[in-house]
């Protein structure tokens, strides 16, 4: 029996194929086991009737952060994994910025206080509506507070400003810290991160998909060191 090219190209689409969704899943299901374990120590560490010594909870600490870097990792990972192979699939609706921030802040809240962070959240606009999807910005919102969170000291404050500016929703997010001035334009890039710098594990793409998902919704996100020896990352999408 002869096997024409034709053939052979099917084969091999067909083996691209199983291999795409064999590393989806199991990047999906390496993510779901990482939040179950995040969710239980989460749980353990702030049971009030349990108390610890100073030993354990340097190793509670150290899991809760082993965990929250694996999980940050998976998600970006798959992001990326999708955007490469099947592209960005932008479903706008019409949201609220304060839900979907409120939902950001739930979900990661424990890495402030692990570090006893405050959050300054300023909405200078009211409750604003803004048609994006929700849950792409969502991801775009956990990538720049958990970039804040882990740059910045333990008790420092992380400001965020919602306001409306010609048309479009601008998000500003501001932490401690600085950005090498010949990194600013390229701290978007795939793979470049200052967690070598700071002594912080990252893997580089929390911000190359930030900027893929807002420039999807035709908007832009820019990084600037301002006074203070702060940062601001901001995102600017239309409304």
């Amino acid at each position: 029996m002869t096997t024409t090219s034709k053939d052979t190209c099917a084969v091999t689409e067909l083996t691209i194929s199983q291999k795409e969704n064999i590393i989806e899943n199991l990047i999906h299901d390496l993510k779901s086991s990482i939040f179950s374990q995040i969710n239980g120590l989460n749980l353990i560490m702030r049971d009030k009737n349990c108390t610890y010594n100073k030993m354990q909870l340097d190793i509670l600490g150290n899991l809760m952060t082993s965990n929250i870097y694996m999980r940050d990792t998976i998600s970006n990972v798959l992001s990326n994994f999708k955007m490469d192979n099947k592209g960005l699939n932008i479903e706008k609706s019409n949201c609220s910025i304060k839900e979907t921030l409120d939902f950001v802040i739930r979900s990661i809240g424990y890495m402030f206080e692990e570090k006893s962070q405050k959050l300054d959240i300023q909405y200078r606009c009211g409750n604003l509506r803004a048609n994006y999807d929700d849950i792409e910005m969502r991801r775009v919102f956990v990538n720049l507070l958990s970039n804040a969170s882990k740059y910045s000291k333990v008790q420092s404050i992380i400001k965020v400003e919602i306001i409306k500016e010609d048309g479009f929703l601008v998000c500003k997010v501001i932490n401690e810290g600085k950005i090498e001035d010949k990194n600013i334009e390229d701290i978007f890039d795939m793979y470049l991160t200052q967690s070598k710098k700071f002594q912080i594990r990252g893997s580089g793409l929390g911000l190359y998909i930030s900027k893929k998902i807002v420039e999807a919704h035709g908007g832009t996100i820019k990084a600037r060191n301002i006074k203070n020896n702060e940062v601001e990352f901001s995102v600017k999408i239309p409304c």
